[in-house]
């Protein structure tokens, strides 16, 4: 089933509603962590860095099912972009990209590409959004949010 504009839209307001930025250093004590938000903070936030906000939109936009959304990964019809705001070697930000428009929580708004790059460059190699990185930077972040919690 395809999801229109006007429902995508829905969602992305209302994360943005109950949305709160925080870097993974002050909330995870570590330099970065790829995470889903689940569930709003005692605050009634989803709390989190781009990387999260980019995981947790296409998450809901996945009607909430990581079938669907490892789905849209592995097939290329989304994907989490790395970019920068010096060069195409740095990156520094997380962007998601949806059915051909991207969102992060700069803009907080589907747009086009363009609009992204008046603030930033794709990585060259991860500006993409593989599927690969975003399972492996998933992966490494649950690993060691859990060995700091022992």
């Amino acid at each position: 089933m395809k999801m229109d504009n006007k429902r995508r839209d829905a969602i992305v307001q209302s994360f943005n509603s109950r949305w709160k930025y925080r870097y993974d250093k002050d909330q995870y004590g570590m330099a970065d962590a790829w995470k889903i938000i689940y569930t709003p903070d005692i605050e009634g936030n989803y709390v989190g860095d781009c990387e999260d906000y980019a995981l947790s939109i296409l998450y809901r936009l996945c009607d909430e099912s990581h079938i669907k959304m490892w789905w849209l990964l592995i097939t290329h019809q989304a994907g989490i972009c790395l970019v920068g705001r010096k060069n195409k070697w740095k990156v520094s930000h997380a962007v998601l990209r949806y059915k051909g428009e991207y969102v992060d929580n700069w803009t907080k708004k589907f747009g086009p590409k363009s609009e992204i790059e008046k603030n930033h460059h794709f990585h060259v190699f991860h500006g993409y959004g593989w599927a690969y990185m975003t399972a492996l930077k998933m992966l490494i972040s649950k690993i060691v949010r859990t060995i700091k919690v022992k």
